[in-house]
């Protein structure tokens, strides 16, 4: 089974530091990593980034870490 979250951070200046801390605590386990890029508005302070995860239960150890994050969201998709 492989995870796909998706994950939107309100604010990638102010959180980026907290979440880069994640990911690298939990690298083992994140297959992949794309960043998305919303070059319609200039300095969008949001950002979208896409983590492909092996299995759900690994996927739940870091959602649980990353929803430590003020305003973070959240979605899943599971093939």
């Amino acid at each position: 089974m492989t995870v796909i979250v998706g994950v939107k951070l309100p604010d990638k200046v102010c959180n980026s530091i907290k979440f880069q801390e994640i990911l690298t605590e939990f690298n083992c386990l994140i297959k992949l990593r794309i960043g998305i890029n919303n070059s319609s508005i200039f300095c969008n302070p949001e950002g979208i980034i896409l983590l492909q995860i092996e299995n759900s239960e690994n996927a739940l150890k870091i959602e649980k870490a990353l929803l430590n994050i003020s305003g973070i969201e959240l979605q899943r998709m599971i093939f």
